[in-house]
Order: C-alpha cells, then sequence, then structure tokens
C-alpha cells in the first residue's frame, strides 16, 4: 500500500480504496468527468455522440431497448405525460381521419371488421398499398388488406411492396 496521505487534484484520497487499481479507476473516471466539462471535452463528445448514432450497431441497441421492459416502462411513462399524449393524440387522429378519406363508400365495412378480428397471434393488418404513401396511396378495403408478422410490417413501413 502507498503511504501517500491527502487528496489528489480530483479530490480523492488514496487511504479510501482498499486497492490500488479502485483507486487508478477512481482518478481516470473523475479525470474523465472534468475534461468532459470542458469546452473541448463537449465537442468531442458530440461529435462521437453523432457518429455513433449514424451506426447500424446504436440502431440496434436503440430497437432492443424500446422491446425491453425498461424501454417499454419509459415509452409508457412518456406516453401517459401531458406532452406525450397530445401527441399520440395527433397521430392517432391524422390516422383516423386519412383511414375515414381512404374508405370508399362501396367498402364492405363488416367484413374489414372481420378480417381485423381474424388477424392471427404475433400478425398485423397491412394496407398492401399504404393509406399514406409517398408515390401512391391506397384505398382502406379488404382487396387491399393482408397479414403480416410485426417483424415484416415494421420493416416495409409505409412503402408500397409486391
Amino acid at each position: 500500500m502507498d503511504t501517500r496521505i491527502g487528496k489528489n487534484k480530483y479530490g480523492i484520497k488514496l487511504e479510501d480504496y482498499s486497492d490500488y487499481t479502485a483507486y487508478k479507476k477512481a482518478c481516470s473516471y473523475a479525470a474523465n468527468r472534468l475534461y468532459l466539462q470542458t469546452e473541448k471535452g463537449k465537442i468531442n463528445r458530440s461529435k462521437v455522440l453523432i457518429t455513433y448514432n449514424k451506426t447500424k450497431k446504436s440502431k440496434l441497441q436503440k430497437d432492443r431497448y424500446r422491446q425491453s421492459e425498461k424501454g417499454k416502462l419509459s415509452t409508457f411513462k412518456y406516453q401517459s405525460s401531458v406532452n406525450g399524449r397530445k401527441i399520440r393524440n395527433a397521430l392517432v387522429s391524422k390516422r383516423r381521419a386519412s383511414k375515414l378519406q381512404r374508405t370508399p363508400a362501396w367498402a364492405d365495412l363488416e367484413a374489414i371488421k372481420q378480417f381485423y378480428l381474424n388477424c392471427p397471434k404475433g400478425y398485423h393488418v397491412d394496407h398492401i398499398v399504404p393509406l399514406q404513401g409517398v408515390n401512391v396511396s391506397g384505398f382502406h378495403v379488404l382487396n387491399n388488406l393482408q397479414y403480416l408478422t410485426a417483424l415484416e410490417n415494421r420493416k416495409k413501413s409505409n412503402k408500397y411492396a409486391l
């Protein structure tokens, strides 16, 4: 054990740690924290975060987080907040209005309802030609509906794919 007594420049005492490696780790953490508070550290950190957020690994980690219990809880907390409810209500209203506008008078609404009710577990009801597509928009009719797994539906998103 080292015989030095007192605090170092980070305000950490050697005698507070059982071994030197734990002390060294604490000093390294404190130095890193101080560096990130400087202007140069803030700039470098933002560059690293921007670069990392564009990678596939970060996107996969975000997806895993959203699917985890902690991510679901976080999403639930946000959606139950005032701003989260307002945004969610706006999106739902837009979707409902779009669906109403894209439903022709001749559509068999009872058959569409049965199609939704008969959807197998783990599947989503998807519009083959999306209601709000960029290049093409479809109708909300029975011929335009299909069952897709949740993963395939998220991959397809708002695109027209045969």
